[in-house]
């Protein structure tokens, strides 16, 4: 059987693509072209089209009267958007540089769509309904051939499935390129970070009797930090300030990752885990540790980490491991360069495949060691926190976190959140 996902740009085509994925089907989103011609379907790789059960975005949907016709058992995805979302999110893509940029094959694509190749409200507005109405109006008499799905107004699994004859799978609905997240900077989780370490770094400071190298280095040992240390021991003493300091950092990330985008819930290992029948449903949720080794409070070494992550259906997007002791921090962006900053400073891009240099060896937080492990190392007793952010600054250069004695890398959000065992390959 073949399948088409024929929605315009910007209407869930990629969501649709790793949805068509994951139902077993071999799938292909956005072919391509390097030549247009209106109505001719020998625009398209001959290779492509048939190496795949299903093809969606561009070219896909100029196509479907043709592709209709060459495959007449063949069924077609319509993805649809409410209008104000998806004239947002054409403005931010559809610029000058870009049409500057694209091939002469996909500017008459463009032009032939909505007779226009840079944003243009009311052109693209006209082009969208033009489309849509055309494809409605070809299909009018035959509903089984088509279903519309409509995925960022919450269609999923529940329509697709009986349409293509499949069970629902044991997965939230991929939800791909939501435009909020995509454009988040991982500068703002960075400082996020750097903002929650502060409590965490004052109290370990005081508790360390400020021997801690970072205490020497910035004068933390006057005579109001002695008198901090004294009030510290009369209220309970290393534990107390512990608890009272990770609660901190805690609220802080909470707080702040709420207000950068209310949208997305917030995992942390200091609340309760909702129960997987409820986030087994979330596409994006962050995945954080306000304290990630406890014991380093024990040592002026510290090697204790905050750690940040934002989970996309079951992928660390972005990742952040900071250590509050040192003022260090490793930071990525999947698919992108990972970097290390000190004290706030330039980021420095992290190159080569070599792991970064940091402090010592096997510092308490596991994030950490992640950062900095060689290929063929494992890590036992790990949590999800542990490990998402860690694993986006690893793959910057190349390396795979696994499960111990599995081939694929690790994902998130599983009914327990516990990894017996991790190691880098």
């Amino acid at each position: 059987m073949k399948i088409f996902g024929i929605g315009l740009y910007k209407t869930g085509t990629t969501s649709l693509a790793q949805a068509l994925t994951l139902l077993g089907f071999k799938t292909r989103g956005y072919p391509g072209l390097t030549r247009y011609v209106p109505g001719d379907l020998s625009s398209m790789d001959p290779d492509l089209l048939e190496g795949h059960d299903a093809l969606t975005d561009t070219p896909i949907p100029s196509f479907y009267r043709e592709l209709d016709a060459r495959y007449p058992d063949a069924r077609f995805i319509l993805t649809l958007r409410e209008r104000q979302g998806w004239l947002a999110s054409c403005k931010k893509q559809f610029t000058q540089n870009l049409a500057e940029k694209q091939n002469e094959a996909h500017n008459r694509l463009f032009m032939d769509l909505y007779d226009c190749t840079v944003f243009d409200e009311e052109k693209l507005s006209a082009g969208y309904d033009r489309f849509v109405q055309g494809v409605m109006d070809h299909f009018r008499d035959r509903p089984g051939k088509l279903l519309t799905l409509n995925v960022a107004g919450g269609h999923g699994w529940e329509r697709l499935c009986p349409f293509l004859d499949r069970p629902i799978p044991d997965v939230p609905f991929p939800k791909a390129n939501v435009t909020r997240i995509r454009w988040t900077k991982v500068d703002d989780l960075v400082a996020i970070a750097r903002e929650a370490g502060q409590e965490l770094a004052r109290v370990h400071t005081l508790l360390s009797d400020g021997r801690a190298p970072h205490s020497r280095a910035s004068g933390l040992n006057s005579f109001a930090d002695r008198l901090a240390r004294g009030y510290l021991r009369l209220r309970g003493g290393r534990t107390r300030a512990l608890a009272q300091a990770s609660r901190a950092a805690h609220a802080c990330l909470v707080q702040r990752l709420t207000r950068l985008n209310p949208d997305i819930p917030v995992i942390s290992r200091l609340a309760p885990v909702p129960p997987h029948l409820e986030r087994g449903k979330w596409n994006h949720f962050w995945l954080v540790d306000p304290l990630d080794g406890e014991a380093g409070f024990a040592v002026p070494e510290g090697g204790f980490t905050v750690n940040i992550a934002l989970i996309v259906d079951g992928k660390p997007l972005y990742g952040v491991v900071h250590a509050p002791d040192a003022d260090l921090t490793y930071y990525a962006t999947a698919g992108k360069q990972a970097y290390l900053t000190r004290g706030g400073g330039t980021p420095q891009e992290l190159l080569g495949d070599a792991p970064p240099a940091g402090p010592p060896t096997d510092p308490p937080s596991r994030a950490l060691r992640l950062c900095l492990m060689t290929r063929g190392q494992s890590l036992a007793d790990t949590q999800e926190w542990h490990t998402a952010a860690a694993q986006v600054v690893a793959s910057a250069f190349g390396r795979r976190l696994r499960a111990c004695g599995e081939e694929g890398d690790l994902r998130y959000n599983k009914p327990s959140l516990a990894q017996d065992c991790v190691t880098l390959s």
